[in-house]
């Protein structure tokens, strides 16, 4: 999967957020799994907030990338890049030391 696979993972606008919570038929119309992808527009928010690496270093464990090696080859980001990205996951406790082979 190429770098920009990963930077571009969001399937909404988050602009479009206070639009899309308000109006089921434009939520329905951004797709359904919304809800169950993000588990709601607090952590649609939180993923849209991130840095740019961070994001991608967060996808790549969706994915099921666990190794910081197996994240810098899918991702194309430096080890130092990757290594800033699990930590201010797991600070923001969207990883478990866990899930990560540290």
């Amino acid at each position: 999967m190429a770098r920009e696979d990963f930077g571009r993972r969001l399937p909404f606008d988050p602009r479009m957020l206070s639009v899309i919570e308000r109006s089921p038929q434009r939520m329905a119309e951004q797709g359904s799994g919304f809800l169950q992808d993000w588990g709601g527009a607090g952590g649609y928010h939180q993923v849209a907030g991130m840095k740019p690496e961070t994001r991608m270093v967060f996808f790549a464990v969706q994915e099921g990338y666990t190794e910081p090696t197996q994240i810098e080859v899918a991702t194309g980001l430096s080890g130092p890049e990757v290594s800033r990205g699990m930590q201010e996951l797991e600070r923001k406790g969207l990883v478990t030391v866990e899930e990560l082979a540290l």
